[in-house]
């Protein structure tokens, strides 16, 4: 059909209608039934909610209902909630710059109502009676008097019924379910103090009670040995705070879905935290492998965009580079401030006062926690304690001073509870090694032709031979590439290699680090760039991978100018030089089972103590172990 002028009808502009409207925002807000989920229980939190429970049938597909005991909605107030852009939490334009709470946008309701069959019921604290409102296809079937406790509940039935093509996108209800759970998870992670329970097709998931604080909340929601594996980093500065819970580089998993990161209390997924805690284990943990972390960062509301996504999961910093470099410079300092070593506990586990059944491993970690103790632990377990190298700077009113050149935590600790008080330029400095020196160890012998045994202050310490030694021509192999100048080798012809922009633009900004690691690349038209040289030793490999996994290294990470010097943990931009000097390393190596007379036992101790040290060899196996005096005393009962 057509007009008067011979335009299509369909081409016409004109007013969308309501329905449609709400459709629309329904599509941008409701990804899955674990979108739903996500902005329910949001406003429940709003509420002011201590205690919420979700109920899912069919994976959310038939049902999905929030309860809370929030402050509920009067029968005014409640219609108008349904409506478009209703919101509590906003007032002008300049509040949107300053947004602390979670439901701002005032979409979520109306667009959930719009793709469901939608029953509310709220009761403000104090009354005697609650008010009902039922919704079907976005329109409203139902409004009267109801009962019920006081708070709020939320029924979404028959999701996307009215839709079917959103519909049979959802996947199967195992798949919808783990989303749910997972964000559940998040949430429980970040609010300690509310009781969360949740219950999938009429059966009890889970119930998380309200604890005291994230170390009791995250005992409970991850799994005991999880928990007992993480550290507590603990940092704040004007504008910055990090209170972390990290792994130790012995407790790994494939994948990065064991960091969980928050912004001002809101879950987020973000590329820059995510790869700013993943930098600090750059060289601790073999590629591939990725640790458990949970931060919570705080920052003034003014510097972090949170309206950049329509379901609220991105944000936007002000100045990202003071983020990323926070973020790394405190992990990195709680690393390189630990005892690293692998302990052998005794088996089984023990009642102690903060709760049953926890290891005895676990306890023993929490009570150094609580006594204080200055020394340094060597078993990781929420260690508190530890070497204190220089003390924190500070006014005399025990108030932090702001750290030099406006960079947050550029090498100081500024948490006079932390025990991570470093000195300045910690980017350089590499972790504790778990005794003053492996090499003046009295050597025990060599046990199947394998394990080196030494004897420590601490216990009995079982050193991998192979690892071990791996370990030492790895570090060898990287540090004298990098100090004897890298070798480049021309290419007779350039060579193009076609580039994302932001790859080729981090390319650029990085001209001197690319130069110093063995590269000649220059910009080439658009979206290419121009490969002239590469290091010798790469000299065989394909320059287009090459050059693609380098600029996908340094496209991750911000360009910060103060980490323009490279130490040996840089070979880790380049994976396959990175694999090559494993390799190398791997085979030249002393071999599981090979015998070795007690001077090349010395030696490969004494090797251990000539290099940055590190709990695993490149491919993440152990270098050592600790059998505590304590757990050979428990175990032959003299204690």
């Amino acid at each position: 059909m057509t007009d008067a002028v011979g335009i299509p009808e369909k081409g016409r502009i004109r007013l969308l209608s309501d329905a449609l409207i709400d459709q629309i925002a329904a599509g941008e807000v409701v990804e899955r039934p674990a979108s739903v989920v996500k902005e329910l229980v949001e406003n429940s939190l709003d509420a002011g909610a201590s205690r919420i429970r979700v109920e899912i049938r069919d994976g959310g597909a038939a049902l999905i209902a929030v309860t809370d005991d929030g402050i509920g909605m009067s029968p005014r107030e409640l219609p108008v909630a349904l409506q478009r852009h209703a919101t509590s939490k906003l007032a002008s334009a300049a509040d949107l710059m300053r947004i602390s709470s979670f439901g701002f946008r005032g979409e979520a309701l109306p667009a959930i109502a719009s793709v469901s069959r939608f029953r509310i019921v709220s009761r403000v604290r104090g009354s005697d009676h609650g008010h009902e409102i039922q919704i079907e296809g976005g329109r409203v079937v139902r409004e009267s008097e109801a009962g019920g406790p006081e708070g709020t509940r939320v029924e979404v039935a028959d999701l996307f019924a009215s839709v079917p093509a959103r519909r049979k996108f959802l996947k199967r209800p195992g798949t919808e379910w783990g989303h749910i759970a997972d964000w559940l998870v998040r949430l429980a992670l970040v609010r300690p103090e509310l009781h969360l329970e949740a219950w999938r097709d009429q059966k009890t998931a889970f119930v998380w009670p309200a604890c005291r604080d994230h170390r009791d909340r995250i005992a409970d929601v991850l799994s005991e040995d999880d928990a007992a594996a993480l550290i507590e980093v603990d940092r704040a500065a004007p504008e910055i705070r990090i209170h972390a819970f990290v792994s130790t580089p012995e407790r790994t998993r494939p994948n990065g879905q064991g960091l969980y990161l928050f912004v001002n209390g809101r879950p987020v997924r973000d590329r820059l935290l995510r790869h700013a805690l993943v930098e600090a284990y750059r060289d601790l943990l073999p590629r591939g492998r990725f640790p458990i972390g949970i931060l919570f960062l705080e920052v003034p509301p003014e510097t972090v965009d949170v309206n950049v996504h329509p379901a609220k999961w991105e944000v936007r910093f002000s100045d990202p580079q003071a983020i990323h470099r926070a973020i790394r410079h405190s992990v990195k300092d709680a690393m390189a401030s630990r005892r690293w070593l692998g302990t052998l506990g005794a088996p089984g586990r023990v009642a102690s006062a903060d709760g049953p059944f926890r290891t005895r491993s676990e306890t023993s970690g929490r009570r150094v926690a609580a006594s204080g103790e200055a020394g340094g632990t060597d078993d990781w377990i929420f260690a508190q304690g530890g070497p204190r190298p220089g003390p924190p700077r500070s006014g005399g009113d025990g108030s932090v001073r702001e750290t030099p050149e406006g960079d947050p935590f550029g090498g100081i600790a500024l948490d006079a509870d932390s025990g991570l008080h470093t000195a300045a330029g910690s980017e350089d400095r590499t972790p504790e090694p778990p005794v003053a020196s492996f090499g003046a160890l009295p050597i025990l012998g060599q046990l199947r032709a394998s394990y080196l045994l030494a004897e420590s202050e601490d216990g009995l310490l079982v050193v991998d031979q192979h690892a071990a030694h791996e370990r030492i021509l790895y570090e060898r192999l990287r540090q004298t590439w990098l100090e004897s100048g890298v070798a480049r080798q021309g290419l007779l012809t350039p060579t193009s290699v076609s580039l994302a922009p932001g790859a080729i633009e981090a390319i650029l900004d990085a001209k001197d680090r690319v130069e110093r690691l063995g590269f000649e690349i220059e910009a080439f038209g658009e979206g290419a760039v121009l490969v002239r040289a590469v290091p010798a030793e790469l000299s065989g490999q394909e320059i287009g991978t090459l050059v693609t996994e380098l600029g996908a290294a340094l496209e991750a990470a911000p360009h910060d100018a103060e980490t323009g010097d490279l130490d040996a943990s840089a070979i880790r931009w380049l994976p396959t030089l990175d694999r090559l000097f494993a390799t190398l390393a791997c085979h030249s190596a002393r071999r599981f089972g090979d015998r070795l007379p007690e001077p090349e036992q010395r030696e490969i101790l004494r090797g251990l103590d000539s290099i940055p040290w590190a709990p695993t060899c490149p491919h993440g196996r152990p270098v050592a172990v600790l059998i505590r005096h304590e757990d050979l005393e428990s175990r032959f009962r003299r204690r």
